[in-house]
């Protein structure tokens, strides 16, 4: 029996609010969970796990302990490795090993991420508090959003939806998470190394996946396959054991800081190019096959400019193809920081005796020897 309103009749009432009910019941748990996540990122974007800085430790460690209880609660087992590189007077966060239960007949896939992140203060340029998640304009700004916090914890709520939505992960998923990354992964190397032997943790493993790189501009995800790879290195001058007055001795003396300027301006020029003879000789040379590849690549110079806040507009390379290239197959040389003697607001006349210079270079693909 059916009920006639118009129309339309009470049968037909009923199935539109059941599906209106669904469609809203959809709505309530997507946007509940999304708050809920939304309010966990608030909460650990709070956390100033700073790496370069002994005094935030601690911070590290909470990042390590919170993300230990969110894996227990998704059923993972978790183990919190101490760290190899500690010794007595220096303290490391621990290095984080979890999985979850193991499928023989599936592939094994291990999530490597950082929970630490760089120094970030306003006045390095940031328009809001980097410890402060914020939004504007439909994105999230905040130290660690991209790199690494939340790629690194993103792989648990993929976890979680598939638990939630009674669908099998493909595959088994391990994950190795450290809080070093950003100060040279001190600890790291050596856990893998030992982790790879029979019975470790690492032995089984079929792929890694490196959760911890960037799309290349806003309007198509891309899976990265390969990494140029980095080395570090740190160059010290001293011209005497301590600090000289430059205007009595300035003149008289060899000065640490000339001469370590001297050196870096050998190292690259204004332009990017390594000045280091042979550094290329090993490069592997572009096919044209290869060089093919950069033709359907979506990505715009102008808005890779405004995305990075290049206030000249000036890029090193005007057209996509050798962009591209140089920033991720022909080597590159950076210089970050030069560190001396008197660094602090004020006129100081010394001529400083001992002066660091720290440099990355991250090497191209090798070309196989004959």
């Amino acid at each position: 029996m059916s009920i006639s309103a118009g129309s339309c009749t009470l049968i037909d009432l009923q199935k539109r609010w059941r599906k209106i009910g669904s469609v809203i019941f959809r709505w309530l748990r997507t946007n509940i969970s999304l708050a809920k996540h939304l309010l966990l990122y608030l909460r650990l974007h709070s956390i100033p796990s700073i790496s370069a800085d002994p005094g935030h430790l601690n911070d590290i460690v909470r990042m390590m302990e919170w993300t230990t209880a969110e894996i227990r609660k998704l059923g993972g087992f978790v183990k919190l490795q101490p760290n190899p590189a500690a010794t007595d007077k220096r303290s490391l966060p621990p290095i984080l090993m979890a999985e979850w239960a193991k499928n023989p007949n599936k592939k094994t896939l291990c999530v490597y991420g950082h929970l630490d992140v760089q120094p970030a203060d306003k006045e390095d340029g940031w328009e809001t508090d980097p410890f402060v998640l914020t939004e504007k304009n439909g994105k999230l700004y905040g130290r660690g959003s991209t790199d690494d916090k939340g790629p690194a914890l993103s792989w648990l709520w993929v976890i979680e939806a598939h638990q939630e939505l009674g669908i099998d992960l493909p595959v088994n998923i391990k994950l190795l998470f450290e809080g070093m990354e950003e100060f040279g992964s001190d600890g790291l190397f050596e856990t893998i190394h030992e982790e790879a032997k029979n019975d470790g943790f690492l032995c089984d493993v079929d792929f890694f996946c490196i959760s911890d790189n960037y799309w290349i501009g806003k309007h198509k995800p891309c899976l990265t396959y390969g990494l140029r790879g980095m080395a570090y290195f740190e160059l010290a001058v001293q011209g005497c054991e301590q600090d000289l007055h430059s205007g009595v001795l300035g003149g008289t003396v060899h000065e640490a800081m000339t001469d370590l300027v001297k050196v870096m301006s050998t190292l690259v020029d204004s332009h990017g190019n390594i000045l280091v003879k042979g550094i290329m000789d090993e490069v592997k040379h572009v096919t044209p096959e290869e060089e093919a590849f950069y033709d359907s690549i979506d990505f715009n110079l102008d808005e890779y400019a405004a995305e990075n806040r290049i206030t000249s507009g000036k890029l090193l390379h005007d057209d996509k193809k050798t962009l591209l290239m140089s920033r991720w197959r022909f080597p590159t040389l950076s210089i970050h920081g030069i560190q001396g003697a008197f660094s602090g607001i004020g006129a100081c006349h010394s001529s400083e005796s001992d002066w660091q210079v720290l440099a990355s270079a991250c090497p191209g693909p090798r070309r196989q020897q004959d």
